[in-house]
């Protein structure tokens, strides 16, 4: 079982590649309707909580969704 140091880890890790997905996008398609790195992220991301609550009951999956939010908003106003 992983220890609370590693889902954080792994939320930055998650969270850094949706960063760089997004800021990836917004140069080609500002309009952010076709985020195709960010979608396979997911599906990843969505897979790592399958085995991250098979592994520990106690697994915190909003938390764990919540460590990987991003302002959108304000991203999008820093590549305008």
């Amino acid at each position: 079982m992983l220890s609370k140091k590693y889902y954080k880890k792994l939320a930055e890790i998650f969270k850094n590649g949706y960063i760089e997905s997004y800021k990836h996008t917004l140069e080609n398609d500002p309009n952010m309707t076709n985020n195709v790195i960010g979608s396979h992220i997911a599906e990843m991301q969505w897979a790592l909580i399958d085995f991250l609550k098979s592994d520990n009951p106690r697994f915190n999956e909003d938390t764990f969704l919540k460590a990987m939010e991003i302002d959108l908003e304000k991203l999008k106003k820093e590549y305008q």
